[in-house]
């Protein structure tokens, strides 16, 4: 794989991104009219996993349209949120100056991106991973923005899910995707969207699976520590039509019987002494 190809691989999500923004700050999936109103767009897994964070500067990855940002400004971190889309970057600060939440954004590439400035926290969560090609890069990153003693934290949909197929038969669930890493990506002609799959945006995407082995060995070479790693049985959308509402957690999804884990959640530190 050369660079050449690879940045052409991004430039395509990159533009497809682009598109969705739009669709995505009108649609109920993002209930901007209660974000604005005042709720939180973050779940109890983060939430929790994060932690506290007044007082406490704060670095959101692969941010998309903001409002991940904008929660954690409102809960009163120094956030700053970052990610490729334009378009995206553009509405994110559109609502931070309406709604006067002091949050900052910058459009960048994730595994080029240096900021100049040190973080206590670097928050990322679903549907991030399989949009980089390379994850060294991106942890990286991640080790370039944090100061001796900040904290990484992660939830992503897990690996595992990325080989399913959408229907099952008789047989059982039908594999669709290998688990482990190509250097060519999965590419899909049409994107379309998660809010709303009817949509025909016109854009190819361009995705990477990667193992859990690959996530920790990436960043322990960056010189960060595992803390901690759960695996959960339940997802805040539905990737599968076979998936089922968590009837104890509204709007997360779940498979009967729960056979194998639908996410993960991973902490990291940046030692002190490394």
């Amino acid at each position: 794989m050369t660079e050449t190809i690879q940045n052409r691989w991004i430039a395509a999500n990159q533009a497809m991104w682009d598109a969705r923004v739009p669709i995505h700050a009108a649609s109920p999936w993002y209930d901007l009219a209660g974000f604005r109103a005042g709720a939180l767009a973050l779940d109890d897994l983060e939430l929790a996993g994060v932690g506290e964070v007044a007082g406490r500067s704060l670095l959101h990855l692969q941010c998309h349209f903001g409002l991940g940002t904008l929660s954690w400004a409102r809960l009163g971190a120094d956030a700053t949120g970052v990610d490729f889309s334009a378009t995206a970057i553009a509405q994110a600060r559109a609502l931070a100056a309406d709604l006067q939440l002091p949050a900052r954004f910058e459009q960048a590439e994730i595994s080029v991106c240096r900021l100049g400035r040190l973080f206590d926290i670097c928050f990322t969560s679903w549907g991030v991973l399989m949009w980089l090609p390379d994850l060294g890069s991106w942890a990286d990153t991640i080790a370039a923005h944090l100061r001796p003693g900040g904290t990484l934290f992660l939830a992503e949909g897990h690996p595992h899910l990325f080989i399913w197929d959408d229907e099952r038969d008789g047989r059982g669930y039908l594999p669709r995707n290998p688990y482990f890493r190509h250097s060519e990506p999965v590419t899909d002609s049409e994107a379309s969207t998660y809010v709303d799959t009817t949509i025909h945006l016109g854009h190819p995407q361009h995705r990477w699976n990667h193992p859990l082995a690959e996530v920790i060995t990436a960043l322990a070479n960056a010189g960060l520590r595992i803390v901690e790693m759960t695996e959960h049985a339940r997802l805040p959308w539905k990737p599968l039509t076979w998936m089922l509402p968590d009837e104890q957690r509204p709007g997360w999804w779940r498979i009967n019987g729960d056979p194998f884990p639908l996410s993960f959640t991973l902490k990291a530190v940046k030692d002190r002494n490394p």
